[in-house]
């Protein structure tokens, strides 16, 4: 297989893990010709990845958060790369991962990204994603995962590649890039939402398999997503106005997330948090002014009320 690998990894505070990451793809059948590390300012022990023969290793002076790093990355890649693998500092790769996925894109030119089979690391007989999907009425992510039990074991075509995805060439080189919007959560979703809007497959490959060390304990689950719980309730809206079917019949369900998100704050005791739900939710639908034009006036009296916005300047 003569397919030249160029790998991105951003990180921030993920040592050790982001070093076994790193090693993993180092240990691969088909090796990446390049392997690029971007640091997003950590005050962890990450500099350490500087020291590993065979990466190039970049460290920012901020935190520019995935997306950042990302595109940092992606404008570091070599133009003898004929696939870049967007792979997260938390995942460790089995050792045919990428020569399983590059097979799989080899198959068909309009196959513009691939995702694998991810477990998690706690639990290697449970599917962390095996590709995931979005309801573009209700703004729900659609996982697919669970005990797996042979039910994601054919190819086929999801709509997103989360936290790995091999990606062809001709995607970057037509300017395909992460929305700086994002930051963290969705910015997937929104890569692979425009990548097949262009008309690229986004496909599954379920014999390429990694391991995202995620716990699989409810409680730190609960925690991990209140820790980024303005960017999912800013970015969500982000998505949905893009690519939603109705953004108006999306709005119905907003205090469905709103009342989710304090039922998870309250049971871990991090009422804070909701707040970071409920701010990111302001600024992801004041982002763009256009859609409050159908809504009744009285409704955006409530929110000045709420948020202190001028409702004359909202109609404007």
């Amino acid at each position: 297989m003569k397919s030249k690998i160029s790998t991105v990894v951003p990180t921030f505070n993920g040592y050790p893990k982001n070093k076994k990451c790193i090693e993993s793809l180092l240990n691969q059948s088909l090796t990446p010709f390049e392997i690029i590390v971007v640091d997003n300012a950590s005050d962890d022990d990450t500099k350490n990845l500087s020291k590993i023969k065979g990466i190039k290793y970049f460290r920012l002076d901020e935190n520019t958060g995935v997306t950042g790093g990302r595109n940092y990355g992606i404008s570091k890649v070599s133009k003898k790369a004929d696939y870049v693998l967007i792979f997260d500092h938390d995942m460790y790769a089995d050792k045919n991962m990428i020569k399983k996925m590059v097979e799989l894109a080899e198959s068909d030119p309009k196959i513009g990204i691939v995702t694998p089979k991810i477990y998690y690391w706690e639990d290697k007989t449970r599917i962390w994603s095996a590709g995931t999907g979005i309801n573009l009425w209700t703004g729900q992510v659609l996982f697919r995962g669970g005990k797996d039990v042979g039910q994601y074991e054919q190819v086929q075509e999801v709509q997103v590649a989360p936290a790995c995805m091999l990606v062809r060439r001709k995607l970057i080189d037509d300017g395909l890039r992460f929305d700086s919007r994002y930051f963290a959560t969705f910015e997937d979703t929104d890569f692979c939402f425009k990548a097949q809007k262009r008309g690229w497959k986004v496909l599954y490959q379920p014999q390429a398999i990694t391991w995202h060390d995620l716990s699989i304990d409810k409680k730190l689950e609960a925690k991990r997503l209140l820790d980024r719980a303005y960017w999912v309730g800013k970015n969500r809206i982000l998505f949905m106005r893009d690519f939603g079917k109705n953004f108006l019949i999306f709005l119905l369900f907003i205090p469905v997330y709103l009342l989710y998100y304090l039922k998870l704050a309250i049971q871990s005791n991090r009422l804070k948090d909701w707040g970071s739900y409920f701010k990111g939710t302001i600024d992801g639908l004041f982002s763009d002014l256009s859609w409050t034009k159908y809504i009744p006036f009285s409704y955006l009296w409530i929110l000045h009320r709420a948020i202190g916005k001028d409702v004359k300047t909202i109609l404007d």
